[in-house]
């Protein structure tokens, strides 16, 4: 990819993490007020959250899976006649908790108001592995507000995310072809 082309890719995806430019067409919702809008284009079947310009699943799947397949899970997803989705990073997830709510609560700890469904007070998986055990990856938990390594063969609810910038695994760098100078 040559570096206009690179240049132009980090332009517009820094304009939708700012929110300039709408990464999702038409924003038209039941409810336009507030920092959530449950959206029409997606069946009303997805929020986009007007903070973050990301755009979640207004009622995650109640099943318990393990990491790689909840990634595998959001990757074949489908909601609201979309494709697209992915396991959010762990960043990503902690936008939607709202610790200072539900302090002592067994409720999960959203911000007030939200439009989310079925959500469970517990952990759910995130896309970030451990760096020190690989066996290990971290899922955000909706009850006590925080987020902690859990072992990936475990099995947890996820929320599948759309929009952002989703973590690309860095390319490998190019094999030195030999008779070059």
């Amino acid at each position: 990819m040559d570096n206009d082309k690179i240049i132009s890719l980090l332009a517009v995806s820094v304009s939708i993490l700012l929110g300039s430019v709408n990464p999702v067409g038409s924003t038209s919702s039941v409810s336009q007020t507030g920092r959530f809008a449950i959206l029409s284009t997606f069946q009303e079947e997805a929020v986009i959250d007007r903070t973050t310009q990301l755009v979640w699943e207004r009622s995650p799947g109640a099943s318990e899976v393990t990491w790689s397949t909840a990634q595998t899970r959001c990757g074949l997803k489908r909601t609201g006649g979309q494709t697209g989705w992915r396991l959010p990073s762990f960043i990503e997830l902690m936008t939607l908790i709202e610790p200072t709510l539900h302090q002592g609560s067994s409720l999960p700890a959203l911000p007030a108001g939200h439009p989310f469904q079925r959500i469970k007070a517990g952990p759910y998986w995130t896309s970030d592995m451990s760096p020190l055990k690989p066996a290990e990856a971290y899922a955000v938990d909706f009850l006590r507000a925080d987020v902690a390594p859990r072992q990936k063969d475990q099995p947890h609810p996820f929320w599948c995310v759309r929009g952002g910038i989703p973590q690309q695994p860095e390319p490998a760098p190019a094999a030195a072809q030999s008779g070059l100078i």
